[in-house]
């Protein structure tokens, strides 16, 4: 996935320069000079995030966009998440980015769609239970919680579903085209979080219909959020960063 993505950042995008790069608590946040600020979750494993270290820290500031692109082609999870928010940095800044919108505005759900959720978002959850859908929850990492259906019940229930929505996060474990792969006639599939870079051609040869990311739109704030451990509902109700979305039409 990475390549494609890779693919669909310009050239002269590539050569700008790493101003920052911030490894928070739940989020990473990569600033580019003339861009502006990316995101993408910290997502590494649980037995691990108390104890790692990242053994490139002190050279990335200075770097180029394509230096930090090149963590994305390896195997590791932070490398990963790093070139993720560099791709947002340079990718979901501007109009021609996406506009700002809820992407539930224009994909409307209805009381008794069946949702798939692959990867828990605890606030679309609640809103969509309240609408009076059927959500199936897949989520690797929360085996605790009674509303996480088993992974192998994934392909049977996407094929069922009337919207599936896959967290962005899947991009940087690598679960993206498994997910994909599975058969489905949901009449929207939905890239969703601040993870997701809003580059449609990458997915044009995929079931994705609509990303759903963000845009960071106050710098500072944002990086002091993610400086100071703080995740998703703190960047929004800050005005850090604000919902955008783009349809990938074919």
């Amino acid at each position: 996935m990475f390549s494609e993505l890779v693919r669909e950042v310009p050239e002269t995008k590539q050569q700008q320069k790493i101003s920052r790069v911030v490894l928070g608590l739940g989020y990473i946040a990569v600033e580019v000079e003339g861009s502006g600020v990316g995101l993408c979750a910290n997502i590494l494993p649980e037995e691990k995030a108390s104890c790692t270290v990242f053994p490139r820290a002190g050279s990335l500031k200075g770097s180029r966009v394509s230096n930090l692109l090149e963590l994305g082609l390896k195997g590791d999870l932070l490398g990963r998440s790093i070139a993720l928010a560099a791709v947002n940095a340079v990718s979901n800044q501007g109009k021609d980015s996406g506009v700002e919108e809820d992407v539930f505005e224009t994909v409307a759900v209805r009381e008794g769609d069946r949702v798939v959720m692959v990867g828990f978002i605890a606030p679309v959850v609640a809103m969509l239970k309240a609408k009076g859908c059927t959500v199936d929850i897949f989520e690797h990492r929360r085996h605790d919680d009674v509303r996480i259906r088993p992974q192998e019940a994934m392909e049977e229930c996407l094929s069922r579903a009337d919207v599936a929505i896959v967290t962005a996060t899947s991009i940087i474990n690598g679960s993206l085209p498994d997910i994909l792969a599975f058969k489905s006639y949901a009449r929207a599939v939905i890239l969703m979080g601040p993870s997701t870079p809003m580059l449609p051609r990458a997915f044009s040869s995929t079931p994705v219909t609509f990303l759903a990311g963000c845009r960071v739109v106050d710098t500072g704030k944002a990086m002091d959020i993610v400086m100071e451990g703080g995740g998703t509902q703190v960047l929004y109700k800050n005005a850090a960063m604000k919902k955008i979305i783009r349809e990938i039409r074919r």
